[in-house]
C-alpha cells in the first residue's frame, strides 16, 4: 500500500525497528538479526518507508509497533479487509504464473519430442515407437508451397510408424538433395522454417493426447509466423532500408543477396558462419561460403586499394545524412514495436529470435552512428589518421566499414570479386584524387614560398 493509501494517522506511527542491508527489517530483540544490521531506531512508518522498498523478517514480523491511539485503531481496522484482498489477488496471480509455467514446461517437451521425430533422430524416433501402438492411425497432412518449384507439395505424418513424408507432384527428388557418394538423399524442405513448423503441427498433437498444454502454446505459432513475416517484408517494401549495415554479399552464380548464418560456437563439432544462397543451382546445389574467408579477401582489397589513401576511407561523400540516419532509427524502433504485435507463439521460433536479435543490434549501431558520425562507429577514423595503417600488410575491418567501402561483393566457389566506389574511373575516385591532387600542390607551394623565403634572408646576409 502506499502512503496515501494508509493515510496521514497510521504513516506516522511510531515503530521500533532495525534494517539489514537487503531491506530486511527485524523487531530490535529478533533471533535471525545478522552482523550487518544497523542498530535499533525509533522512526515513524513513512520515514522507514521512504527508505526504500523493504521486507519484513518472516520471523519476527518486521518491527515493534507503538501504542495505537483510538483513531490509528479505526483506520487499521479498515484497512486490514483491503490489504486481505490484495494478498489474495497476488496469491492468484502466482498461482497463475506457476500454472502457466508448468503448461509451457509440458508444452515445450511435447514439441522437443515431435522435433525429434521431424528431423528423423534414429534413436529418439526408436523410443516413441514404444507408445505408437496408442496414437490413433489416420495419417495427417498439410499442403504446402514446394520448396523447388511452385507446385504445391505435401508434408504428411503417419503415427504408427512415426515418419514424416514431403512429396511434389511435379517431381519425387524435390525437397532433397543427392551429395556424390551418399546412398541417401539429404532433407532439404524440413529446413525452411515454415515447412518445419507445419510438421510440428502435424506431429505434435499425436504425442499430447489428451494433454491441451502444447495446444495451448504452440497451435497459433504457423499462423503467428506467417503474420510476422509477411508484417516484416511489407515493412521493408513500404520503408526500404535507408542505408546498407553490412556488405552486400551476392551469390556469383545467379546474383542474388547471401544471408549470413551465424554458426555454432558451443558445440561439437564447432560450424563457422558463411554466407548463404538457398537457391538450387544448375548443379542442384546450394551455394554456402565461409564467412571469414570471404571477409578476409574483401579486407584485403579494400586495404591494398586504400593504404596509399587512407583519408578516402572518411570521406564525407560516404557518409549518409543525418535526417537519413535519424529516419532509418525510426523506421527500426516502429519495425521492433510491430514485430513484437505480431510474432504470438512463434516468438521463439529460431529464425525470428534471430531476427529479432538482429533488429535490436541494428537499432543499437545507427543509434551510435547517430551520436559519433559513421566513420567513428565504423573504426575508419583510426584507419584514416595513416600511421600504423599505411605500413601494416593486412588490416581487420569492422562490418560497417565494408558496407560503407564496398558496393557489391560477388562470391563464387574460386572467386570473391568487390566492386568500390574508389574503383579506377569512378566518380568518386576522380574527385578524391583530385582533392588529394590540390591539397599536395597547396602544400608544396606553401613549402616553396617558405623555401624562398629562407633563401632571400640567406642571400640578404652575403
Amino acid at each position: 500500500m502506499t502512503l496515501d493509501e494508509i493515510g496521514a494517522d497510521l504513516a506516522g506511527l511510531a515503530i521500533s525497528v532495525r534494517v539489514g542491508g537487503a531491506g530486511v527489517t527485524h523487531a530490535p530483540q529478533c533471533r535471525q538479526v545478522g552482523k550487518r544490521v544497523a542498530e535499533e531506531a525509533t522512526v515513524p512508518v513513512s520515514e522507514l518507508r521512504a527508505g526504500g522498498a523493504i521486507r519484513p523478517c518472516r520471523t519476527c514480523g518486521g518491527a515493534v509497533v507503538g501504542e495505537l491511539s483510538a483513531t490509528q485503531s479505526e483506520r487499521l481496522a479498515a484497512l486490514i479487509p483491503v490489504l486481505e484482498e490484495r494478498l489474495q489477488e497476488a496469491a492468484e496471480v502466482e498461482r497463475a504464473k506457476r500454472e502457466e509455467q508448468e503448461r509451457i514446461r509440458r508444452a515445450d517437451a511435447i514439441d522437443k519430442r515431435a522435433g525429434y521425430i521431424v528431423d528423423a533422430w534414429d534413436w529418439k524416433v526408436k523410443e516413441e515407437r514404444r507408445l505408437a501402438s496408442r496414437y490413433p492411425p489416420e495419417r495427417r497432412t498439410a499442403v504446402v508451397p514446394c520448396v523447388d518449384c511452385d507446385a504445391k507439395a505435401t508434408i504428411a505424418f503417419d503415427p504408427r510408424t512415426l515418419e514424416v513424408s514431403y512429396v511434389c507432384p511435379f517431381d519425387s527428388e524435390h525437397g532433397f538433395l543427392q551429395q556424390d557418394g551418399d546412398q541417401e538423399p539429404l532433407t532439404t524442405w524440413v529446413h525452411r522454417t515454415e515447412n518445419g513448423l507445419v510438421a510440428l503441427d502435424l506431429v505434435a498433437p499425436v504425442l499430447a493426447g489428451a494433454d491441451d498444454a502444447w495446444a495451448m502454446t504452440f497451435a497459433s505459432r504457423v499462423a503467428d509466423y506467417r503474420t510476422t513475416v509477411s508484417s516484416m517484408e511489407d515493412f521493408d517494401k513500404a520503408h526500404p532500408p535507408r542505408m546498407r549495415l553490412t556488405p552486400d554479399v551476392r551469390c556469383g552464380d545467379c546474383g542474388d543477396p547471401m544471408h549470413v548464418w551465424p554458426g555454432t560456437t558451443g558445440s561439437e563439432p564447432r560450424i563457422e558462419a558463411h554466407y548463404s544462397c538457398d537457391n538450387r543451382h544448375r548443379d542442384g546445389k546450394f551455394r554456402h561460403h565461409e564467412k571469414r574467408l570471404v571477409d578476409e579477401e574483401i579486407d584485403s582489397l579494400l586495404h591494398r586499394t586504400l593504404r596509399g589513401h587512407p583519408s578516402w576511407a572518411t570521406a564525407k561523400e560516404l557518409e549518409p545524412g543525418q535526417g537519413e540516419i535519424a529516419a532509418y532509427a525510426d523506421d527500426l524502433g516502429r519495425k521492433l514495436a510491430i514485430f513484437d504485435a505480431r510474432a504470438g507463439a512463434a516468438r521463439r521460433v529460431g529464425r525470428l529470435v534471430r531476427a529479432r536479435s538482429r533488429l535490436e543490434k541494428e537499432l543499437d549501431l545507427v543509434t551510435r552512428i547517430r551520436d559519433h558520425g559513421a566513420p567513428a562507429t565504423a573504426d575508419l577514423t583510426r584507419y584514416a589518421a595513416g600511421g600504423y595503417a599505411s605500413y601494416t600488410p593486412t588490416w581487420t575491418f569492422t562490418e560497417l566499414a565494408r558496407a560503407l567501402l564496398t558496393e557489391r561483393v560477388d562470391v563464387t566457389k574460386r572467386t570473391v570479386t568487390v566492386v568500390t566506389p574508389f574503383d579506377d574511373g569512378t566518380s568518386l575516385q576522380r574527385l578524391l584524387r583530385s582533392r588529394e591532387i590540390r591539397n599536395e600542390l597547396a602544400e608544396l607551394h606553401e613549402r616553396r614560398g617558405a623555401l624562398e623565403r629562407e633563401l632571400a634572408d640567406l642571400e640578404k646576409r652575403f
